[in-house]
């Protein structure tokens, strides 16, 4: 062996399921080579057996925080990346970076973060929620800061989209003009429809503009009756991208399986977690001078009403599969494919080729087990 050179590690990995990041498998096996995997195949008798699933690591495109830190509240570069280890120590190898309603130099100094962040601890852009949004469907966004949409986010992200960023901006039609819209779409930004209070015509008009996405899809939005489609069933019964929160309070299991069996497309709804820093965090942080906290498994503000979620994208997965009734493969395509597949990333929903640290093993109950590098 040439001096100063090591021997290259190879070895099997044989899960009881494999997911691929198209269909789950049973009886094959990963090869890994220096960290890498390098092929998939029948698993040999020498492989290293596990009970579980291996996946390639979970997608999440709103993560307003996570190990203690808000964007919002830090809008920096090593809080964002504080945040993604947060979440990688969970079974997300990617997120969107979520900054939400505020002043309008917290999202100058979270935009310049994400430039600085990308690319590192899985950070693959930046989603914009807010402050262009219904006073009347803002949820837990401060109304101090709601305004119409103007040229200086415009700006901002004709910014990121010129450094090839992916930039998500949720926005109600009410507060934005088609033209602007159509200005939006046109840089290449995805833009997304959420805490809105118009009409399912509304809705309609802004997809015709160029809107592609629908924001946690019942929360912060327009119902759906039977006369009424709202907000709701116009994202329902569009072919945009929609996402959705499975945490056991946003959304009742019931709802969640009638709205995902209702899309008249497959692979459009993908699941988020609006994640905030009490997810691999402290049980309560501060927003807009208040404190929210962990109440009964929920995020709850000092009124008691839902302020983001406290669940990972590991989680998720575990109840659409064991309380909605999905099975793994469809759960796993809401959490990696679909998300990665939209935000033009389709290599995060791939195994060959991955380094093992963005690789996760799940257990027999879905139970997250930790990195493929735990045990390669």
């Amino acid at each position: 062996m040439p001096h100063g050179k090591t021997q290259m590690t190879d070895t099997w990995i044989a899960p009881d399921q494999l997911f691929d990041g198209t269909a789950l498998h049973d009886g094959l096996a990963v090869r890994v080579q220096d960290q890498i995997v390098t092929e998939i195949a029948p698993a040999p008798r020498s492989a290293l057996t596990f009970r579980g699933t291996l996946t390639p690591g979970f997608v999440d495109l709103q993560v307003n925080g996570g190990g203690g830190v808000m964007v919002n509240s830090t809008p920096t570069k090593d809080g964002l990346r504080s945040i993604a280890a947060a979440h990688r120590g969970l079974g997300t190898v990617a997120i969107l970076p979520t900054v939400i309603t505020d002043r309008p130099d917290v999202l100058d100094q979270a935009a310049n973060a994400a430039i600085a962040a990308f690319g590192q601890n899985g950070i693959i852009g930046l989603h914009i929620e807010g402050p262009h949004i219904s006073v009347a469907r803002r949820g837990t966004h401060s109304a101090d800061f709601i305004r119409d949409l103007d040229d200086r986010t415009m700006d901002i992200i004709a910014k990121l989209r010129a450094l090839g960023m992916p930039v998500k901006i949720t926005l109600a039609p009410e507060a934005a003009q088609p033209a602007q819209i159509s200005a939006l779409a046109a840089t290449g930004a995805i833009v997304s429809l959420g805490h809105t209070d118009a009409s399912a015509q509304t809705i309609i008009s802004a997809i015709d503009a160029g809107a592609t996405c629908g924001t946690h899809l019942f929360n912060a939005m327009s119902q759906m009756t039977g006369r009424a489609p709202g907000a709701v069933g116009a994202l329902i019964n569009s072919e945009c991208h929609t996402g959705i929160i499975c945490d056991g309070h946003h959304v009742s299991n019931e709802m969640l399986g009638l709205a995902i069996r209702a899309r008249p497309c497959p692979d459009r709804m993908f699941l988020v977690s609006d994640a905030m820093a009490t997810v691999g965090g402290p049980d309560h942080f501060n927003l807009y001078g208040n404190t929210i906290s962990v109440k009964e498994g929920k995020l709850v503000n000092a009124e008691g009403n839902l302020a983001g979620a406290h669940v990972s994208q590991a989680e998720g997965v575990q109840r659409l599969v064991r309380d909605v009734g999905l099975d793994l493969q469809a759960a796993l395509r809401m959490a990696i494919t679909t998300p990665a597949t939209f935000i033009e990333r389709p290599d995060l929903a791939t195994i060959i080729g991955r380094n093992i640290a963005d690789l996760i093993l799940l257990s027999p109950s879905l139970d997250f087990q930790g990195p493929l590098s735990a045990v390669a």
